[in-house]
């Protein structure tokens, strides 16, 4: 399976039961005038009609919505397969290793660095992060995926940023600008991080309703985006603030199948964002992972999610 190259142009309820009339008529329903029967409300022509067609249609996009699903199960060897070939073309370039120097400094290649004390910082503050992590917002989190067994919590063992890998958006963070470690951290969106993931049946009343239940176990939304529509990425992300600490944290919401795709895809969303990829290699990432995202199956009702932007201070 070849990387497909192109790249766009861009920068109820039925009809009453006569049998349920039947069986209550039979045993006499009192309407408070014993000479008088109980009798369903009339249901005019068209809204039985209408009925008909929204039946049909739940009934058609179940069954398409099974097809595309068995369609994605087919696809998804090869798609592996085209990444491997990818890897053959564009071998991956030995990357920085992070280490401390003798100093007490963290270093990752030639820009990132953290002095002694910024290095002594970051480490507190991931501990700390790790602490509040799991004695406070998994607990929670426990809950709402107990509300429903057709919800689960995935990649726990990943819900903490490494340490290293956080210390490199900390020096991206801090480089040239007059901020502390902490004040850096608080720019950091995902150094928590969480995915649910869902039935696909019921993917959009779940994530709806578990927006709610984060919302009322105290955790305030930050930013929400619905990226259902997007061509290189597909799920729903949003951000929250644990009130008391202002502690940040990412929630993913997810079908099986948009995670096995961002699972797919994470190494060329690397391969895109760093600085090393050649203009065609990153041009045949941003492919393949639009080539993984049109074959997902998609759910019903994501449109039914709205987009909430951060709000700004003025």
């Amino acid at each position: 399976m070849r990387i497909d190259q192109s790249e766009p142009d861009e920068p109820d309820r039925g009809p009453a039961d006569r049998g349920d009339v039947g069986d209550r008529a039979d045993h006499g329903a009192d309407t408070g005038d014993r000479g008088q029967r109980w009798e369903a409300p009339a249901v005019s022509r068209e809204e039985q009609t209408a009925d008909h067609v929204r039946n049909r249609e739940t009934v058609e996009a179940a069954y398409q919505a099974a097809a595309d699903r068995d369609a994605w199960a087919e696809a998804v060897p090869r798609l592996r397969a085209a990444w491997d070939e990818h890897k053959e073309r564009y071998p991956e370039r030995m990357r920085a290793s992070p280490h401390t120097e003798t100093d007490g400094s963290w270093v990752c290649g030639e820009y990132r660095r953290l002095d002694p004390e910024q290095n002594t910082e970051a480490s507190k503050a991931r501990a700390d992060l790790a602490d509040e992590a799991d004695r406070d917002i998994l607990p929670a989190l426990l809950r709402i995926e107990a509300a429903d067994p057709e919800r689960r919590l995935a990649g726990l063992e990943h819900m903490v940023k490494g340490e290293d890998r956080l210390k490199e958006k900390l020096a991206d963070e801090l480089f040239g600008k007059d901020k502390t470690v902490r004040e850096a951290l608080s720019e950091v969106p995902d150094a928590i991080r969480f995915t649910l993931c869902y039935d696909h049946g019921r993917y959009a009343d779940d994530v709806l309703a578990d927006v709610d239940r984060l919302k009322a176990d105290g955790f305030e939304l930050i930013k929400l985006k619905n990226l259902w529509s997007d061509n290189q990425y597909k799920g729903i992300n949003s951000q929250w603030r644990r009130l008391g600490t202002g502690s940040r944290f990412e929630m993913q919401f997810h079908t099986p199948e948009s995670l096995e795709a961002k699972e797919l895809t994470h190494q060329a969303y690397e391969r895109v964002r760093g600085s090393d990829a050649t203009p065609a290699e990153r041009r045949e990432a941003r492919a393949f992972q639009r080539q993984v995202n049109a074959l997902l199956p998609i759910p019903l009702g994501t449109d039914r999610i709205k987009d909430y932007s951060e709000k700004t201070d003025g």
